[in-house]
Parts: structure tokens; C-alpha cells; sequence
């Protein structure tokens, strides 16, 4: 990864008019089909399930030829489809791949619910093992941080998209989200992307509910450059690194 990005929701929806419903449908298609090999997998002959399997087949960190995205989107599930909107009009405009991670969270539930099914299920009470479900959560959750970690790594470039949804406590120089992935995969943009100084880009280019709500300080996001509308129209992607 050379450098991490952040936009917002408003730039977003001034790109949108730009984008049409079929360009959003073949972003939108890129969500693999895990219906497809997944009985197997979750049924191994041997016994054994092969996490690195189950990595590679739902969550890849790039294309099937072997090629990497250009670029990470970061966004609040509830920002979903202004990511979508994103990475299609990039796409259009720009003929950038991007890898948005709510296609990851797909997998993730699904696939979950597919081990569950099979080894947590109590038949006679009709409930999952409480244990049982612990475990495979575990399990799932650290298999997909490594494929977002992965996939950051092998990106190109990163873009965070900034809302209320996101960053819902903002409350002067401190921002926090309420989102653990959100959290993870910020530290892995800053912790991943060159110590180094940089231009402004200007100038070239959870699903679940839950009552427990825990913040994670993320202030540190302020340290991306910030993408408006005309850094977008200006991208140049030969030049989008500018002196360091």
C-alpha cells in the first residue's frame, strides 16, 4: 500500500450523478457466490477444516489472475451504497478496481452461519451452543482480519469514507467509531502505508445491532489527506503521488 485517503459522504454524492444504475450493478456483482464450493469446504473428508482454504475462497485479496485491487474502500455499512457509488464511478472514470470491504462482511456472515448450521445447531432446543458458537466465531473473525489486512496491504491505495455513520463521536480535535473493523482496518492504513510526507492531493488527484457500544479513538484519520470532488475529476493515477 503507498498511501491511505479519506472522503466523505457530501463529495460522494456530487460524483453520483456521474454514475449510472448499471455501472453500480457491476460493482455490485463482484460478491462471490458462497453457496458455490462452500460444502465441501465446511464438510472436509478428513474432518478438518482448512482455514487458509476458507481464506483464499471468501475473502481473496485480489483478482482470480492473480492481479491486486488499486484500490481499499473503508465505509460504515450504513455507507454501503455511497461506497458502491464510489468505486463505480472510479471505475468508470478512472479504470480503477476497488475492493469495497462490505463484499467481505457478506462473506463473513455467510459463511459463519454455514459452519454454525453444521457444528453449533442443537436440533431438540432448536438453538445454537453458546460455546460452540464462541469458537467459530473466533475463527471466522481472525480469518477475515488477515484477508483485510491482506488485501490493504496488496491495495494500491486506501480511501476511508468519513460520515456521521463512521465517525458518529466527533466532538472537537476527537474523533471515535463504534465499529472494532472500522477501528482494525484504520490502524492496519496507518500502521501499513510509508512514513512520509506528501502534498495535498488537491493538487493531482456493522451491520449487527447491539446496546453494548464500545468507542475506539480514531482521531488519527485527520493524518489522511482529505479527497474533494476536484481531486477526484483531477486524478491522474501516474501522478497521484506527488514529492515526498
Amino acid at each position: 500500500m503507498d498511501i491511505a485517503f479519506r472522503t466523505n459522504t457530501t463529495v460522494i454524492n456530487q460524483l453520483a450523478d456521474m454514475v449510472s444504475e448499471n455501472d453500480v450493478k457491476a460493482i455490485e456483482s463482484q460478491r462471490l457466490s458462497f453457496k458455490k464450493k462452500i460444502r465441501s469446504l465446511v464438510i472436509p473428508t478428513d474432518g478438518i477444516i482448512e482455514g487458509d482454504t476458507l481464506k483464499d475462497t471468501y475473502f481473496p485479496s485480489g483478482f482470480f489472475d492473480g492481479s491486486n485491487y488499486d484500490i481499499f474502500i473503508s465505509h460504515s455499512h450504513n455507507n454501503e451504497e455511497e461506497a458502491h457509488l464510489l468505486a463505480a464511478w472510479l471505475k468508470k472514470y478512472k479504470n480503477l478496481s476497488c475492493f469495497v470491504d462490505s463484499f467481505a462482511w457478506g462473506s463473513a456472515d455467510q459463511l459463519l452461519k454455514e459452519i454454525d448450521d453444521k457444528y453449533c445447531y442443537r436440533k431438540h432446543s432448536k438453538t445454537y451452543d453458546y460455546n460452540k458458537r464462541n469458537f467459530t466465531t473466533s475463527h471466522v473473525h481472525a480469518i477475515l482480519s488477515m484477508a483485510l489486512l491482506d488485501t490493504i496491504l496488496r491495495s494500491k491505495y486506501c480511501i476511508f469514507i468519513e460520515s456521521t455513520e463512521s465517525v458518529p463521536l466527533n466532538s472537537g480535535l476527537k474523533k471515535k467509531t463504534l465499529s472494532p473493523w472500522l477501528y482494525e482496518e484504520i490502524k492496519f492504513m496507518q500502521l501499513l502505508q510509508p512514513k512520509r510526507e506528501t502534498k495535498l492531493f488537491s493538487e493531482g488527484l456493522q451491520k449487527a445491532i447491539v446496546d453494548c457500544k464500545i468507542a475506539y479513538d480514531v482521531t488519527d484519520i485527520s493524518e489522511f489527506p482529505l479527497l474533494d470532488y476536484y481531486a477526484f475529476i483531477n486524478f491522474n493515477n501516474d501522478k497521484l503521488l506527488l514529492d515526498y
